[in-house]
């Protein structure tokens, strides 16, 4: 998802992931994922394969720190900020939040064309090689590094 605000002083625009499932609706899944499995699980057992349980316990446990993982990054965002002599870069990424400052007439947008398809982005300054636009589809990507590289790098050398 790409939201942004541009004004003509400053550029704000933050990504986040594409999160399709709602609350309700993931624990609805979980639950058939779980009770399905449990179901068969102990129809087998009760014919006499109780091995089979533990593999079930496993497959539900597996299934649960899915869902755990998921969940827990469902509020992690990037986000682009820049407003006059400052380019912030912050990222939410579980509970850690990490924000990097570059000053954005120095900065240089590099495209990477991956052999996948795939167009990679980086924002380069003064040694540091920032990748951004993780939660963007490619042709996303395109949009963000044209709307990059006309706020950016004033002080190219060519």
């Amino acid at each position: 998802m790409l939201l942004s605000n541009i004004d003509s002083n400053c550029y704000n625009v933050t990504f986040k992931p594409n999160c399709s499932l709602t609350a309700s609706n993931k624990r609805k899944v979980v639950l058939l994922l779980t009770i399905i499995p449990c179901c068969i699980a102990v129809g087998f057992g009760m014919l006499g394969a109780w091995f089979v349980l533990p593999f079930v316990g496993l497959e539900v446990g597996a299934l649960a720190f899915a869902f755990y993982y998921v969940n827990s990054h469902e509020c992690d965002y990037e986000s682009i900020s820049i407003d006059g002599n400052s380019l912030l870069i912050e990222r939410g990424h579980g509970k850690q939040v990490s924000q990097q400052e570059l000053n954005p007439y120095w900065v240089n947008v590099q495209r990477i064309e991956l052999p996948s398809g795939e167009l990679k982005l980086n924002l380069i300054s003064h040694g540091k090689r920032i990748e951004v636009g993780r939660y963007l589809t490619r042709k996303q990507r395109e949009i963000l590094a044209d709307q990059l590289q006309k706020r950016t790098g004033t002080f190219k050398q060519y």
